[in-house]
């Protein structure tokens, strides 16, 4: 087992015994997959197409490339990708070979990067050369000599390179991938359904990003049971523009379609316009994404409009920050549902809503527990309360991870030996098993369904000449739910501006989607008679100074 894991045998004896876990692993699911529907598209990608024939003919190559790469059982693959069709051939490889698909934010920069290739000791790092503007290459350039990766592999999706090595420190993809260097016959070891699968990062109250762990049967159960509630076929066809280092994205974008041969459609750079096309010629029938996504698709044309008419969209599922009820009513308006999706990275989606479920149920609440998985709300002392009271919401069942990698105490923190995950969200259950999220404990900032750590950057900030203190708190969003305001107390005789801020977080490598997007300077921080920081009044105050700015509009 991977060091921070913990697993109760027990439970998992109660798994097999019930069948929620079996021996198949990821890519014996896959294969079936393959025999059963191999002329069918699984993947679209730009202007690629992939049947699942052509998919799997890739993904033995790629396996094949890792093996040529040295990467053995165990070894852990950092993949640093858009959602690119060349993403799901990596992760494919990784689990028909052993290895541990690590995919890591293409938003990531050379910070948050190095922490994870060097907790993770990473046999290989793959990134693309550039994407939105961002050299990739020069990044590694960067970074290399300081963390311990031999080889990098390099995605080209031009593919206007025409030589490269696979034994260079630097290969291209495409390049080995169209070589004829392959064996299919290559020796593979035994993988275990109890293996690890995949390691994601997740950021929550730490100020450094936990590795949660999954196996191959955590992952296969709560896709199984998804398909079942939602009524997932091969006729299905999903709109993916939420990344492949999203639980979400990964979960339920890649692997859900996978197990029944259904098609995946990947958008890397979210456009609303591209997006309406794309769900109409590829005849979508569901997608998956943070409410972002949601809110400008909702947007993109105006409502009512017969010619925009989603004839084949079935649902939108939506996770990682509450669903606003407008939008829920105008989907209905346009003929689709909105699914909430409830669940961690640690824990992943443990309810959601029914299709059948009328407008108030999908408006209010957060749906309810998926079969093989219990939910409880505990006081702080962790006993159970009675249904219809407020408190912290805890899951168990054969979805849940297995710990954070490296990272023992924080899985005791939020894993107890009974196989209890507690969440941190303050939630109600109500009579009906229907969950609602109330609020939050842990103190994060959910950006367009994206944790931001406040600890991480105020830590950052702290080492700023000009700060001599800071608190970063939430400003609501009607788009992304939530930004990031910086509260600033320059040193004594400095000032301290907003541009300043931003270059300073530039500099030290921190991914664009953390920074703060207002800057108010104060003389103190508001605290208690201890010194913590009142963040609450934070919040007054902000929204204090919105109803000024509103007055001084109207």
């Amino acid at each position: 087992m991977l060091p921070g894991t913990v697993l109760n045998l027990s439970r998992k004896k109660l798994y097999y015994d019930q069948g929620y876990w079996t021996s198949d692993t990821v890519f014996d699911y896959f294969q079936r997959t393959v025999d059963k529907h191999s002329n069918r598209i699984a993947v679209v990608d730009n202007n690629d197409k992939f049947s699942y024939k052509e998919l799997y003919e890739q993904v033995i190559k790629a396996s094949f490339i890792l093996k040529k790469l040295k990467v053995s059982s165990g070894d852990f693959v950092s993949v640093q990708l858009p959602n690119w069709a060349e993403n799901i051939i990596l992760y494919l490889a990784c689990a028909r070979i052993g290895a541990i698909y690590n995919p890591i934010p293409i938003s990531a920069r050379d910070e948050d990067v190095k922490y994870i290739l060097n907790l993770c000791e990473s046999k290989l790092f793959v990134v693309p050369e550039l994407f939105r503007n961002f050299n990739y290459v020069e990044m590694v350039h960067r970074i290399k000599h300081e963390v311990n990766v031999k080889q990098f592999l390099i995605v080209d999706k031009d593919r206007h390179k025409k030589n490269n090595n696979y034994n260079h420190s630097f290969a291209l993809f495409h390049i080995l991938i169209e070589s004829n260097i392959f064996d299919e016959n290559v020796t593979l070891e035994h993988i275990s359904a109890d293996s690890p699968l995949i390691v994601l990062f997740t950021s929550g109250t730490e100020s450094k990003p936990k590795g949660v762990i999954h196996s191959h049967n955590t992952v296969l159960f709560g896709e199984r049971s998804m398909c079942q509630v939602l009524s997932i076929s091969q006729k299905d066809a999903v709109f993916l523009p939420s990344p492949m280092s999203h639980a979400s994205g990964f979960l339920h974008g890649v692997n859900m379609p996978l197990l029944v041969g259904a098609k995946i459609v990947l958008m890397d750079q979210f456009n609303s316009s591209k997006a309406l096309k794309l769900l109409s010629s590829e005849k979508c029938t569901f997608s998956i994404g943070a409410t972002p996504f949601l809110y400008d698709l909702l947007n993109e044309f105006p409502l009512g409009d017969p010619k925009n008419n989603l004839i084949h969209l079935r649902f939108f599922i939506c996770g990682g920050a509450p669903i606003p009820r407008h939008l829920v009513n105008q989907a209905h308006q346009f003929g689709f549902k909105v699914l909430a999706s409830y669940g961690s990275t640690e824990s992943p989606p443990h309810t959601i809503s029914r299709l059948q479920d009328n407008l108030e149920i999908l408006a209010s609440t957060d749906g309810k527990p998926l079969p093989g998985i219990e939910v409880k709300i505990v006081d702080e002392d962790r006993k159970t309360l009675p249904i219809g009271a407020i408190g912290e919401e805890s899951s168990r069942g054969p979805n849940v991870f297995l710990g954070y990698f490296k990272q023992l105490e924080w899985t005791k923190k939020y894993l107890d030996e009974e196989g209890w995950y507690y969440s941190g969200d303050l939630c109600q259950l109500k009579p009906n098993n229907y969950l609602q999220v109330v609020g939050r404990r842990k103190d994060i900032i959910i950006r367009g369904g994206q944790n931001i750590s406040p600890s991480e950057i105020e830590g950052i900030l702290h080492k700023h000449p000009k700060v001599y203190n800071i608190s970063i708190a939430p400003i609501p969003d009607p788009r992304l739910g939530e930004k990031c305001c910086a509260f600033v107390v320059p040193r004594k005789g400095q000032d301290f501006s907003f541009d300043e801020m931003i270059h300073y977080l530039n500099r030290e490598g921190i991914a664009k989607y953390k920074y703060p997007e207002k800057l108010i300077l104060l003389d103190s921080l508001p605290t208690t008679s201890s010194g913590k920081v009142q963040k609450f009044k934070l919040r007054e105050m902000l929204q204090e100074l919105e109803e000024i700015k509103n007055e001084q509009t109207n």
